[in-house]
């Protein structure tokens, strides 16, 4: 009877004592040598296999890192980036001038305000070429402001396309860097009380995204209307240096119709004078 006594408080102390050594230890059948299993189980190492298998995989774990807000306003800034960048580059890119008819070939000019008072009111029309000409005879660009210390007048062309004609400026930055400014000008007369005048508006070609008026351009990005209207001191600047030409124009009510050579033909601008009905 004392043998079994023993026994059984020998029993409930290894219960109780679980508790302390709970972690190493596990309780297993009667007769198993625990002791042995504790320091000596798994000599193989197959248990870490498994927890090695059992482990998040790199793309596990970058997933459930993942953060779909913060990822978006990665990209947008991304694009965004991209965008202004070639933005700004195409805005420093001039446009190529070279197929503008009478800008830098080598022929005469014609003295158009003498054409023009000789007209005595009639109907008139000049080529792109003659244009172009006499404004390369005529015409001394001269930057003026705080960018006249690097900034130099290169050259006034007009292009002449139908309906509209854009006058160009190009500018010289330092020595060799080109940098060119439009400006799309289309006319309608207007007549109050009989007296005809002109209405001048910066449009002109295809619309910009969002059905915006295009009025010209800097380099080769598009410019809205209303933007490009601050270039109205200068032109206003452009027109005194040909005042006599003003005056025949405001005296016959002409009004300039420009048409976009095809089939070989020349591009050239028709002054068509006033007609009362």
């Amino acid at each position: 009877m004392s043998g079994t006594s023993n026994k059984k408080r020998t029993k409930k102390l290894a219960e109780k004592d679980t508790s302390l050594w709970g972690f190493l230890f596990s309780k297993e059948a009667e007769g198993e040598d625990i002791t042995k299993r504790a320091f000596f189980a798994n000599p193989s190492g197959e248990e870490e296999e498994e927890e090695e298998q059992e482990a998040p995989s790199i793309f596990r774990e970058i997933w459930r890192r993942f953060n779909l807000w913060g990822a978006l306003a990665i990209i947008i800034f991304l694009v965004f980036t991209i965008v202004l960048t070639r933005t700004i580059h195409s805005m420093w890119t001039p446009q190529d001038m070279k197929d503008i008819a009478g800008y830098a070939d080598n022929g005469s000019a014609r003295d158009l305000t003498a054409l023009l008072r000789n007209a005595n009111g009639q109907e008139i029309s000049f080529t792109e070429a003659e244009i172009n000409r006499f404004l390369r005879e005529t015409c001394r660009m001269r930057q003026t402001g705080v960018f006249s210390i690097i900034t130099h007048g290169n050259g006034l062309a007009v292009r002449i396309h139908d309906g509209y004609a854009e006058l160009i400026i190009d500018r010289l930055i330092g020595s060799n860097i080109h940098q060119t400014t439009a400006v799309h000008l289309s006319f309608r007369q207007i007549v109050e009380n009989g007296v005809p005048s002109l209405k001048v508006d910066f449009h002109g070609g295809e619309p910009l995204p969002g059905n915006l008026p295009r009025g010209g351009s800097i380099g080769l990005v598009g410019i809205p209307e209303r933007h490009i209207s601050v270039l109205t001191p200068a032109l206003g600047t452009l027109l005194n240096c040909y005042p006599e030409i003003n005056a025949i124009i405001e005296e016959h009510g002409y009004c300039p119709h420009f048409t976009q050579g095809k089939n070989g033909q020349d591009s050239r601008v028709s002054l068509v004078p006033y007609r009362p009905s």
